[in-house]
This record gives C-alpha cells, sequence and structure tokens, in this order.
C-alpha cells in the first residue's frame, strides 16, 4: 500500500444506500494512521461515542480493529476489492486519493481528514431531558400547577409490591403520565426499552386508572427500527418529536395548556 488514503463508510439502512463517513485511514512515507468514531487519545473506542446510526458497538470496534490490521499489512486494496462483490455489506472502504502532503505525519494528516469528512457529521444531539425541559418552558402552566418529575406510583405484579416510575406527571382535570424513551439503542435494548414503557402504561391503567401517556422522544434518532418501535408506542400513548417546531404545540394540545408565543 503506497502513499494513499481511504474512507471507511457504515450503511444503516443497505435498501436506503445512505452511507456516513466514520473513519480515514492513511497511509504515507511508510507509516500507517487511522482516525474512527468514538476513537479515544489511546486508538481504543468509546462505544457510547459512536453515531447513532451505527448498529452494534461490539460488531463497529471489530469492523474497526480488522481495518487497522489489514492496513498495518498494506492490503487495504485487495480487501476493498473483495467487499465490493459481497452483497448487503454495512461496512465500505473507499480508496480516495494520493498524499501529496510530505510535512506532516500520517497521524496528524488522518486526524485532519478526520475533521474534515467525518467530525462534521456528528455533532452531539441534546439530551432528551434537555428537549423537554425546553419544550416544557414554552406552556403556559395555570397558577398552582405544575410538571411534577420522576413520579413513582405503588403497584403490585403477581401480588408483589413494586414501584412504578415516570419521567413526568401533569394533573389537572385528567392526569398525563410522560416518559423519554430513547431510540438511540438498536436492536434488543431497544426494544427492551419500548417494552417497559409498554409493561408500566399497561399496570399503570389497570391499577391505578390512569389512561393518558405521552412518549417523548428525539426524532435525530432515526432508523427503520425506530419507526417501527414508533408505530407500536403509537397505539399506546400520544408520542411527541421534541426536535420539531410542532413539539410545543402538540403538548399544549395534549396537555390542555397554552403555548407561549
Amino acid at each position: 500500500m503506497d502513499n494513499h488514503w481511504f474512507l471507511v463508510k457504515y450503511i444503516d439502512d443497505i435498501f436506503r444506500n445512505e452511507p456516513i463517513n466514520i473513519g480515514v485511514v492513511v497511509s504515507s512515507d511508510g507509516s500507517v494512521a487511522s482516525h474512527f468514531l468514538g476513537q479515544r487519545p489511546d486508538g481504543s473506542i468509546n462505544g457510547q461515542k459512536i453515531n447513532r446510526r451505527i448498529t452494534g458497538v461490539d460488531t463497529y470496534k471489530a469492523w474497526v480493529r480488522f481495518i487497522r490490521k489489514e492496513a498495518d499489512r498494506g492490503n487495504l486494496d485487495s480487501r476493498i476489492e473483495a467487499l465490493s462483490k459481497r452483497v448487503g455489506e454495512s461496512y465500505v472502504i473507499e480508496r480516495r486519493g494520493p498524499v501529496l502532503d510530505n510535512e506532516r505525519s500520517a497521524q496528524e494528516i488522518a486526524d485532519s481528514l478526520f475533521t474534515a469528512l467525518v467530525s462534521a457529521e456528528t455533532v452531539p444531539a441534546q439530551s432528551l431531558d434537555v428537549l423537554a425541559e425546553a419544550v416544557f418552558k414554552r406552556l403556559a402552566f395555570p397558577p398552582g400547577q405544575k410538571i411534577d418529575r420522576d413520579v413513582d406510583f405503588k403497584v403490585k405484579v403477581r401480588d408483589v409490591p413494586q414501584l412504578v416510575t415516570f419521567d413526568y406527571k401533569y394533573t389537572a382535570d385528567r392526569t398525563v403520565l410522560m416518559d423519554r424513551i430513547s431510540f438511540s439503542r438498536p436492536g434488543k435494548p431497544l426494544a427492551q426499552s419500548v417494552n417497559d414503557l409498554l409493561f408500566r402504561i399497561d399496570v399503570i391503567e389497570k391499577q391505578q386508572g390512569i389512561n393518558e401517556f405521552v412518549a417523548l422522544y428525539s426524532g435525530t434518532d432515526h432508523s427503520p427500527q425506530a419507526e417501527r418501535q414508533l408505530r407500536v408506542l403509537n397505539e399506546f400513548a400520544h408520542t411527541v418529536d421534541l426536535t420539531t417546531e410542532r413539539a410545543q404545540c402538540d403538548l399544549s394540545e395534549i396537555l390542555g395548556v397554552p403555548a407561549l408565543t
């Protein structure tokens, strides 16, 4: 492998074919360097820092190890040819061009390319609690009424006392319970989060007589699985995308509280 650099991409949905840049590899003057999403200063990968559209932290880490290993061996060109013949592969390596910079090290070039091509795509999203609080501040609650937070209910599950918690409660002429749900957890963890919320909704409806629920989520956590789980939630609760302009109006209508202009 001569003086060249490579761009590594990840495709979340093969059918939609919308790749995102996740890393770069640089070969320059006999040295090989790389920079990937979630990479710590020591080169290890922090799984909590990878893009939310990437499914499977362990798989991602394994691919990073594989790419680095093949790059050190000078085999990326042959790997690109082999991977191009595989159908349905989520990880793609592209040979982009020669390295013409003779003054900087391979790592400095890799870091520069990463900043230009990858990091700009991964602006950290606001947390759901911050988004929710921002929307609540845009509602005109009547005097003496407010949003209660971290609300516990005593219930029984198979005659065993349990505590069931919701993130928010608003009570006026009726009680509305709200819960944040993150769609950034792919695979089984996401399904477990949704099933947990559905269980809590069911037990509260039966034992507390409350039947108004809201699932608060971020539309930036977009994936086919998120869409499927959202359709399930819509059968049991109102769903509000906290990142949209209409979030304030949606909650205003659900809670029966005027929206601030």
